[in-house]
């Protein structure tokens, strides 16, 4: 953690600043360690406060002073860190205008008389895009909750189920198994609803012959996982279901065969994209085909169209493409990946196979 600290002091220097408030939470914990929902990061060249309140003073010198940081406990947050920052002679102060709401911004400028602010965009969220092998083995457990709890409600995927009720079902296993939360909400889509990349549960029946796009992740020790399987109940009612199943299986096994040191995300996602395309249903294949997760279940660099990043070691990322077709049925199958040295490590096992609940 402290080497952490380190960073974002490097940060700090090509922000051309000597002073940055960390004001996301999710950056707020890597950089400190402190796992509550109230504090703040100013850090200068030879100083690092953990601003926070008294509900949190005992919890955060705990967690944050191992790692150097000194608790600074505040009533008024923006009229004392305006303070803190003239106190340490802060001249000119790195923010992140990314995290921040412009009402925020507009009340901390009230109470900096000498300190200028300068954006630091997505410095400090950068220096969370290489995952260490602690982080690695968090995202690791939470997938064996993810999965473990899959297995246990799999027999509940029969004709008449509830979506709702099979979600319920699927959280309740992975908080048994010691996840803190869900890490997004839970996707159940059968039948016409698997074509809705997003379409979370409703209170539509599970029909024999339909489809399901099951998407669902869990938090650990503050770390996300995401998966997502498709299967069908029973035989397939879809004459093409079998068929734009493959294809999406060939698209992300291309796409995860892609991933190596050095390779633009953009041609990762178009690996996946060209079997789309190339099957003839490139118009049925509208999102990025993987986006980057650790503390947040959506983190940068994506693999997308958009996207100008390069694949480095240490990544870690989703590899989801999927083919939606309006009012029948939709497949996307998800896989986490991590960039090695050799290629890509897959954290996620369940294997990706087509599969029958019946």
């Amino acid at each position: 953690m402290s080497e952490r600290l380190a960073h974002a002091r490097k940060a700090l220097e090509s922000l051309q600043a000597d002073g940055l408030l960390v004001w996301k939470m999710p950056n707020v914990r890597y950089l400190s360690g402190f796992t509550g929902t109230e504090g703040r990061l100013l850090i200068t060249a030879d100083q690092a406060l953990f601003i926070t309140d008294s509900r949190y003073t005992e919890q955060a010198g705990a967690q944050v002073v191992p790692y150097g940081f000194t608790v600074v406990t505040i009533r008024e947050r923006m009229k004392e860190i305006g303070g803190k920052v003239g106190e340490l002679g802060i001249k000119k102060l790195a923010f992140e205008d990314e995290a921040m709401t412009v009402s925020e911004l507009n009340q901390i400028k009230k109470h900096l008389t000498d300190a200028e602010l300068t954006e630091a965009g997505s410095a400090v969220d950068g220096l969370r895009y290489h995952k260490d092998e602690d982080e690695i083995a968090a995202i690791r457990k939470a997938v064996r909750v993810q999965e473990e709890a899959m297995e246990a409600i799999f027999s509940l995927l029969v004709p008449g189920a509830v979506e709702n009720d099979v979600a319920f079902q699927l959280e309740m296993e992975m908080r048994r198994r010691g996840a803190s939360g869900t890490s997004f909400d839970t996707i159940v889509g059968s039948g016409p609803r698997g074509a809705l990349p997003h379409g979370v549960a409703s209170d539509k029946k599970i029909e024999a012959g339909e489809l399901i796009v099951l998407d669902w992740g869990c938090i650990v020790d503050g770390y996300c996982s995401d998966q997502t399987i498709t299967v069908c109940v029973g035989e397939p009612s879809d004459p093409d279901a079998r068929k734009v199943y493959e294809i999406v299986r060939e698209a992300q096994a291309a796409s995860i065969a892609s991933v190596k040191p050095g390779m633009k995300m953009f041609d990762i996602d178009k690996a996946a994209r060209d079997v789309i395309t190339d099957a003839g249903y490139g118009d049925l294949f509208g999102h990025g085909t993987g986006h980057s997760l650790g503390l947040e279940i959506h983190e940068e660099p994506r693999a997308s169209m958009l996207s100008d990043a390069v694949a480095e070691e240490g990544m870690v990322f989703t590899i989801e493409p999927g083919i939606y077709l309006p009012g029948r049925f939709g497949v996307r199958l998800e896989d986490i990946i991590v960039v090695r040295s050799d290629g890509a490590e897959r954290l996620t096992t369940w294997d990706k196979n087509w599969r029958s609940t019946l």
